[in-house]
């Protein structure tokens, strides 16, 4: 699964205990390494913003 698969599958999740455990473990990963992002990757989270924006966004249910 590619990187942007994974963006989309994340700012689609609406389950609250999930997107939890999700955070708990990336808080566990070791913060004092920098990540840069890609290009693609900003344009993914700009997206996904605006879809969060303009309210296009699936429920958990309607996804599966």
């Amino acid at each position: 699964m590619g990187t942007l698969e994974i963006f989309d599958k994340l700012k689609n999740i609406e389950n609250v205990s999930l997107l939890e455990k999700i955070r708990s473990l990336l808080k566990s990963v070791d913060s004092s390494e920098i990540y840069q992002l890609k290009q693609c990757e900003i344009d993914v989270l700009k997206k996904s913003e605006e879809d969060l924006k303009y309210g296009r966004v699936i429920s958990q249910e309607n996804l599966e």
